[in-house]
C-alpha cells in the first residue's frame, strides 16, 4: 500500500524542480554569451558533426606529433610524475 500524497511536499518540489530549470536556463544565456564574446555572433554548433571530428583513419593518416616519439617517452614518464608545482613552472618557462 503506498502511502497518501502529501500536496504540501508535492509543492515543495515542484518549486524545487522550477528553480533548477531557472537556474539551468540562466547557465546557458551566460555559456552562449561567453562563447559568443569569446568566438563572435556568427559562431554556430548546429553543422558540426561530433561524429566525424576524430575519425580513425585521419589518426592513422596523419603524422605522428613530435612529442610522442618514442625517444621521448622517459622524458614524458619523468615529466609526469613530477609534483604539480614544478610541472606548472616548467610549463611557464617553456612558453
Amino acid at each position: 500500500m503506498t502511502p497518501p500524497i502529501d500536496p504540501a511536499e508535492t509543492e515543495r518540489r515542484t518549486r524545487s524542480l522550477r528553480t533548477l530549470a531557472e537556474r539551468d536556463s540562466e547557465l546557458g544565456r551566460r555559456v552562449e554569451a561567453r562563447v559568443t564574446a569569446t568566438y563572435g555572433a556568427s559562431t554556430s554548433m548546429e553543422d558540426y558533426r561530433f561524429a566525424d571530428s576524430f575519425l580513425r583513419d585521419e589518426q592513422a593518416t596523419q603524422k605522428m606529433d613530435w612529442v610522442h616519439q618514442s625517444n621521448l617517452r622517459p622524458v614524458r614518464f619523468i615529466f609526469r610524475h613530477l609534483p604539480k608545482p614544478i610541472r606548472y613552472l616548467i610549463k611557464r618557462v617553456v612558453k
